[in-house]
């Protein structure tokens, strides 16, 4: 007896505790901002690979204060990457490792500006956000970039690069203004 009512118990538990999805309306913001390829992302946060090398950089006090090995605080690091027109342009910091031969350039981050290939954006409605895509090349590297966009404004940045480790970054969407 006493089983069966932790049984019932628990199954009621499950159940009220099932997520709610809220379909976002199409008047909502976030379309009009997303259409308008005048947006502003600025990172928060930077989630590099964790590599050996990366975790000696650790040990070592050289990242900011807040951060550990696998999410560095960005809180006032001026960065930027930004959709203006058919246009992009990005200024990330980078935290990681070359995987080839060669130089970093005189750019250090993540760095370009300039028409992308293959730009792509569309709308999950199941998970209820915008996954935009392009791939972009520097004099240095060649960028994939897939940005998730969610209804908060909130945003994921993953850019993955022919010559480094990937690199995530979370942070926020703006309305990206003449004077940017």
């Amino acid at each position: 007896m006493r089983t069966s009512l932790i049984i019932i118990f628990a199954f009621s538990v499950l159940l009220g505790c099932s997520s709610s999805k809220t379909a976002i309306s199409d008047s909502h913001a976030i379309h009009g901002l997303v259409a308008s390829k005048q947006i502003e992302f600025t990172a928060t946060s930077a989630n590099p690979t964790v590599t050996q090398s990366l975790n000696s950089i650790a040990n070592s006090g050289l990242l900011p204060p807040g951060s550990n090995i696998s999410r560095i605080d960005l809180t006032g690091n001026n960065n930027y990457l930004k959709i203006f027109g058919d246009s992009v342009s990005a200024n990330l910091p980078y935290y990681g490792e070359r995987q080839f031969g060669g130089g970093y350039g005189s750019a250090t981050g993540i760095e370009f500006n300039g028409l992308p290939d293959n730009y792509t954006q569309e709308f999950n409605s199941n998970k209820q956000k915008y996954t935009i895509s392009f791939q972009i090349s520097d004099t240095s590297d060649q960028y994939t970039v897939y940005m998730d966009i969610f209804p908060n404004r909130s945003s994921n940045v993953s850019v993955n690069m022919a010559n480094r480790n990937a690199i995530q970054f979370s942070g926020t969407i703006s309305s990206l203004t003449i004077d940017n």
